[in-house]
Formats: structure tokens, sequence, C-alpha cells
């Protein structure tokens, strides 16, 4: 408990000083790697290659904006893009972050209170809907579960037909089917609502 407390200490402590901390941080590559969830060679390489820099003070330490963009990369790889096309999207989201900052500082102070409080109240929107879609999903699983462990079964010969003449395999495919509709239409309106 004391070390929680002293960690949101030091968090409140990190903001407070304008980011001195976090910008003085450096890490070597190995270091970064570990933090990043990269390895050291896959670091190496996409600095050679110019996507990733290396801190501007020292060019075997990395930075924490320099870790961020790693991690962005790596997000992005694992979600099916080339190296070539991660770096291009992560380095779009980025420009457009910092022309967002720029925006957002450019902004009169009322101005900028309206915003964010447009913005938390989108986000408190999507909270609800997130909630209301949450025991659906969850209970769409445990079909889907259901349906797994009877077709294990009836492969296992463990179920007997039905008396309508219905084979159990039968049943369980038009389960199936069933589930997989109710998550095709689980999925069309959450990012509706989202």
């Amino acid at each position: 408990m004391a070390e929680q407390e002293g960690r949101d200490i030091l968090a409140r402590v990190l903001v407070a000083n304008d980011g001195e901390v976090i910008s003085r941080l450096r890490l070597s590559a190995a270091e970064a790697a570990r933090v990043c969830n990269v390895t050291p060679r896959q670091l190496i390489y996409w600095t050679k290659k110019g996507l990733v820099k290396p801190s501007t003070e020292d060019e075997h330490d990395y930075d924490v904006f320099a870790m961020e963009k790693v991690i962005r990369i790596r997000q992005a790889l694992e979600k099916g893009y080339s190296l070539e096309k991660a770096a291009a999207v992560v380095q779009r989201d980025l420009a457009a972050l910092s022309a967002e900052v720029a925006r957002l500082e450019a902004m009169a102070p009322q101005e900028l209170e309206h915003e964010l409080r447009r913005r938390l109240e989108r986000l408190e929107e999507q909270v609800a809907a997130l909630r209301s879609s949450l025991p659906a999903s969850l209970n769409i699983a445990r079909l889907r579960r259901a349906v797994v462990e009877l077709g294990r079964l009836e492969n296992q010969g463990m179920l007997q037909a039905q008396s309508g003449g219905e084979s159990t395999k039968t049943a369980v495919l038009r389960i199936g089917r069933a589930v997989e509709e109710l998550e095709h239409l689980l999925r069309e309106v959450q990012p509706a609502s989202v």
C-alpha cells in the first residue's frame, strides 16, 4: 500500500514539474528495447532505417519520446502493417497529435474549458454505451463456449439425438449460427454508439 502511494505521489511530481524528469530520462538500447517489448536487434534495425531516432544528446540512448514511437510501431505491426506502413501510420498519428496540442494551446481559456467539457461528455457517453453492451458481449462469449463444448461432447458420442428427429450435430450448428449472428449484430451496434 505504501509503495502504491509513493508511485501516486511520484506521478503527481512528474506532472507538476512539466515533465522535466521524463524529458531527461535516457535508456540504453537494451533497456529501451525491454521497456518497449521489442528485441534490441529490432530497435537497432529500426534506428538504422531512420524510423526511430535515438536521443539528441547521445546516439546510443533512447528518450521517452523515441520509446513511445517504438511502442506505437510495435502495436501497428501487431495489427498486421508492414514495417514501413507502421512507421508511416505512427508518424501521421504523432503529427496529428502535435497539431491538436498546438490547436488547444492557441485557444482562449474559456474556449479550452468548453472544448474539454465537450470531450468529457463524449467520453462519458462512450463509457455508458460500453457498459450497456458489456453484459451482452459476456453472454455471447458464454454462448460461444457452450457451443464449443456441445460440439466436443457430440464428437465424443456423449450426446443423444433429440426426439424430434433433429441430430445433435444439427442443433449445435444452428446454435453456433445464432451466436455468430448475435456477435455480428453486437459489432454493428457498438461502433455506432462509441
